[in-house]
């Protein structure tokens, strides 16, 4: 049996059974001390099995009297069965907000200004302690308390369980106790506590304790957890509370592929932030690819300033966890994390292209898979490799090129598989947009089918742009449009002439420094040279009309040289 399954199995038999009695249990922060005995108690109390029908929880934080204590006690009291079918369970579960309303009177009425009656409910809250007897008390956070001594609150605790039939639960982390009060816990320990236990749970167990949902998104987050060997509860279910506020506006979004990213980064990330105790590993070291990390150990050039038996525990539980290197999804959410500030526009945008990346990526592992027949074996099987050929260029033609396309035409042509042949280019024309038919191929591949390249001829001159010399002059000296460079370096003397001469102020000044923007490139095409050749002539014959106009180009650098000295290539 386990910590975890030993301690709920202890925590139930002791409240099915109605003898006075005092259980400790002990534990570290966050490994669920409280939400363990919440859980059973529920549990059992929906069951109507526990052994005396009232209860009262106190936390002794920052409670720093035993008057303080005894108070508590009397506020939080309530009656644990619920409403039933006999008269005697309706008023014991009516008695709750009785209770509840007493117990807000007495406070209020001790801070009246009246003298009598404020200071007399004041001073009766004492005796109302008296109502408490034969009833289960839960005392947590001993070791938060204020001034209260260690020694007077197990003293009233074993008054409960003697003089007033109590069955009294003690929660603590009692490594957290000041000196005084582990001496003081240790004096009186044998004397209170009737059953102690020492809860110290698993990751599994903890995971388990904490997320008991079975949805998907659950089971990914304790696969998660596990895999990190998280066992502090409370960490567990704040980790589970930052991924449920992604749940609605951003996962329902997207497909499993996404989901299990998003909640595997997020588990670590809300790891390294919440569990500060584990030693988890910074930001920086998280950032950082494995192949970078380990080029720095073998270099020596690991700058950060953890000490290097750290880096070697967290690689060993990065390694384990299946951590890789951090995409720009990944840095949303870790500043979602880190910052607390939930920008969902930001997460969402990410995450679509995340999506969207890895959707092309299974296409073209869809593509390749669907040449497998026709690549892997010498089987008879014409009709299987043609049909996984066809299937796989129209399942995935968003990752299909030209070339793809024109080598299934191509073994299609070789076969006879005519009506498939024409069925699939019509396929092609329809699904396939300028940028399939027009786009240069980046590994220059030939197409051989002739039906293919008429197919592209036709596409490139219905798509080949409108040609406008002065808008495009000005344009392709920022875009270096390689083919509108080619249209201006076919344009006349002449026209350049003209253009000049019929502009004037910022225009006429912007076409020409346009024209020369090409100086500024040692490595100009011969298309640019054309540019920056026709334009200087331009200007030479300008120059030449008169003396006030020479003096104007003077600025632009040009040599006019003498009348007829334009250079051979660029002659009328």
């Amino acid at each position: 049996m386990t910590s975890a399954e030993a301690v709920k199995n202890e925590i139930e038999r002791f409240l099915k059974s109605p003898e006075p009695e005092v259980l400790c249990i002990t534990g570290a922060w966050g490994v669920g001390k409280t939400y363990t005995w919440q859980t059973v108690l529920d549990r059992v109390r929906a069951k109507r099995a526990t052994g005396l029908s009232r209860y009262s929880y106190v936390s002794l934080f920052g409670i720093s009297s035993l008057e303080g204590m005894k108070t508590a006690i009397f506020e939080n009291l309530e009656f644990l069965l619920p409403e039933g079918s006999t008269g005697l369970e309706r008023f014991l579960s009516g008695g709750n907000s009785i209770v509840k309303g007493g117990k807000q009177l007495v406070g209020a009425a001790a801070a009246l200004p009246i003298p009598y009656l404020g200071g007399a409910l004041s001073k009766a809250q004492p005796l109302l302690f008296s109502a408490i007897r034969n009833q289960i008390v839960c005392v947590d956070d001993l070791e938060r308390r204020g001034a209260l001594p260690v020694k007077d609150v197990l003293g009233l605790i074993s008054y409960l369980r003697e003089q007033r039939s109590c069955k009294v639960v003690l929660l603590l982390n009692r490594t957290q106790l000041d000196d005084p009060g582990q001496k003081e816990f240790a004096d009186f320990f044998e004397k209170v506590i009737d059953v102690h236990l020492v809860f110290t749970p698993t990751a599994a167990e903890a995971v388990a304790i904490a997320i008991d949902h079975d949805d998907e998104l659950s089971k990914l987050i304790r696969e998660y957890c596990q895999k990190l060997e998280i066992s502090n509860i409370r960490v567990i279910k704040k980790i589970e509370r930052l991924i449920n506020m992604l749940k609605h506006p951003v996962l329902s979004k997207f497909g499993p592929e996404v989901t299990r990213q998003v909640v595997h980064s997020m588990v670590m990330f809300g790891w390294r932030k919440l569990d500060v105790g584990a030693n988890p590993p910074s930001i920086s070291y998280l950032q950082r690819s494995e192949f970078d990390r380990y080029l720095s150990k073998e270099h020596g050039t690991d700058d950060d300033n953890e000490e290097s038996g750290d880096h070697q525990r967290w690689d060993v539980i990065l390694a384990q966890y299946g951590w890789g290197t951090l995409d720009e999804l990944d840095n949303a959410l870790m500043t979602f994390v880190e910052s607390s500030i939930f920008d969902i526009e930001e997460i969402t945008a990410k995450a679509a292209a995340v999506e969207a990346s890895r959707k092309q990526q299974n296409r073209m592992v869809a593509f390749e898979q669907a040449w497998q027949p026709f690549h892997d074996g010498f089987d008879n099987n014409e009709d299987e490799v043609c049909e996984s050929i066809i299937a796989g260029i129209r399942n995935n033609f968003e990752v299909v090129s030209r070339s793809n396309l024109d080598a299934a035409i191509s073994i299609l042509t070789e076969l006879g598989r005519t009506d498939e042949v024409e069925a699939l280019i019509d396929f092609a024309r329809t699904h396939g947009g300028d940028e399939f038919w027009t786009s240069d191929d980046p590994f220059h591949r030939r197409i051989s089918d002739p039906r293919i390249q008429k197919l592209v001829e036709e596409k490139r001159k219905a798509t080949e742009p409108v040609f406008h010399f002065e808008k495009d002059l000005l344009s392709a000296a920022h875009s270096m449009n390689g083919d509108k460079l080619a249209q201006l370096a076919a344009v006349p003397v002449e026209r350049y002439q003209h253009l000049f001469e019929s502009s004037t102020g910022i225009d006429l000044r912007n076409y020409i420094y346009a024209a020369f923007e090409y100086r500024k490139i040692g490595n100009a095409t011969d298309d640019m040279k054309r540019v920056i050749s026709n334009a200087e002539e331009a200007l030479r014959r300008i120059a030449r009309k008169s003396k006030l106009n020479e003096i104007r180009l003077r600025k632009y650098e040009i040599s006019l040289g003498a009348p007829g000295d334009a250079p051979d290539d660029i002659k009328q």
